[in-house]
């Protein structure tokens, strides 16, 4: 996807240019001789080291394009068809170039000595005489010429704001495009996912992973689709682990099998929960200048039932949040040589059903990773969620000890 279609950069309005002209000569006019002074000192030096100049801007213009510039993931900005009439549009250019031709005739007429104009080539004019008007024939000439100039450089004004306005209302429908294709592919990607069929919602989760990847704007609703289909309630299958009872669960009844209810179909539905958790993890290792990179984007893991992940070597950054609050982790959790330098990866209320966590090798230069709260009641040993005897880094807060050693 192109560019102009994630996001148009903001423009300043016409208005707002004219206006800063306006403010700009009104300042001028205060001191016109001294700023008539500034100008042919600037242009006088310009002519002396035009190399010099041309190095400089040279220079600059190559430091400026050539850095790299991160990309933003954040939602496209829907570019705005031109507000102003043709007409007055149009006119307010002619002004503009008018204005830029007269302080251009000024500045050159003070660089070549501010001759008589009107005086023949072969006249002599004295003080206080009256100047020449006859012109030759080939002053007409050059006149003529130089009115076919200008009505060539008008001409050339209005075909080129009729291209610039269509080409903003070319960027408008592209935009439009661009939106309806978008929700056409997330569309089809929901359909997949709500299917019945375990292999059809694969390939919904790899459409939503892809949408993810190659629309920026849409990626964080992407990622709250795959994370709302993990949150959905379902029992692991057999050989899996169990989550352990709980009394507030008797009361709300026993847990809904969904999609599936054979044995078979519940071992292909953990595959493929294990598979978004994977796709998740891959995206995460990406780095930040990556267009693809999910870091520092939201991943909402709450109340879901978890018989193991690997986020193995995945980095959190940003201002991004990871919850797993009141979920039930009943498999081992691995963040072994995660690397934690922004956002906040919270574990309020969890259970630990006979699942565990790791964290060998992880690194804590900024991230949070809170498991201070965690369900008292259902929670790994203290050794489990990190070594005795080591000290705790900054980024990680741990149980009270009286709840680790319990």
């Amino acid at each position: 996807m192109s560019r102009a279609v994630r996001g148009f950069p903001r423009t300043p309005p016409v208005r707002q240019v004219l206006a800063a002209g306006l403010l700009a000569v009104a300042v001028v006019l205060v001191a016109p001789s001294w700023w008539g002074d500034v100008a042919l000192s600037a242009a006088r030096w310009v002519g002396r080291f035009w190399l010099v100049a041309v190095l400089v801007v040279s220079a600059v213009a190559v430091w400026g394009t050539g850095r790299r510039r991160r990309v933003r993931m954040t939602v496209g900005r829907r570019p705005r068809p031109p507000a102003m009439p043709f007409l007055v549009h149009v006119v307010l250019l002619l002004v503009a170039a008018s204005a830029v031709a007269t302080v251009a005739g000024v500045l050159l007429w003070h660089v070549l000595g501010q001759p008589v104009v009107g005086a023949g080539p072969d006249q002599q004019t004295t003080p206080g005489a009256p100047v020449a008007t006859a012109w030759s024939a080939r002053d007409a000439l050059d006149a003529v010429k130089i009115v076919l100039t200008l009505v060539g450089g008008v001409g050339a004004v209005v075909a080129l704001t009729a291209a610039y306005r269509r080409q903003r209302l070319s960027e408008v429908e592209a935009y439009r495009e661009e939106t309806r294709t978008l929700l056409d592919r997330f569309c089809k990607a929901a359909e997949l996912l709500g299917a019945r069929d375990v292999s059809v919602r694969t390939a919904g989760v790899y459409a939503f992973a892809a949408l993810a990847n190659d629309a920026p704007e849409s990626r964080q609703g992407s990622i709250d689709v795959l994370c709302a289909y993990l949150r959905q309630p379902w029992n692991p299958p057999p050989e899996a682990p169990g989550p352990v009872p709980d009394p507030q669960d008797r009361e709300r009844g026993p847990l809904t099998t969904y999609p599936a209810e054979a044995p078979g179909d519940l071992r292909q539905e953990r595959q493929l929960r294990h598979t978004v958790i994977r796709l998740v993890r891959d995206n995460l290792h990406l780095p930040d200048d990556d267009p693809r990179t999910w870091r520092g984007h939201d991943f909402d893991f709450s109340g879901m039932v978890l018989d193991g992940g690997d986020f193995r070597g995945a980095t959190f950054t940003g201002d991004g949040t990871v919850t797993f609050a009141d979920a039930t982790i009943t498999g081992p959790l691995s963040f072994d040589g995660a690397t934690f330098s922004g956002g906040t990866v919270s574990f309020d209320g969890a259970r630990f059903a006979g699942g565990s966590v790791s964290f060998a090798g992880a690194t804590f230069s900024g991230g949070l990773v809170d498991l201070s709260r965690i369900d008292q009641t259902q929670r790994p040993p203290a050794s489990k969620l990190w070594p005795a005897g080591v000290r705790v880094p900054a980024g990680l807060r741990l149980p009270p000890p009286a709840t680790r050693d319990a």
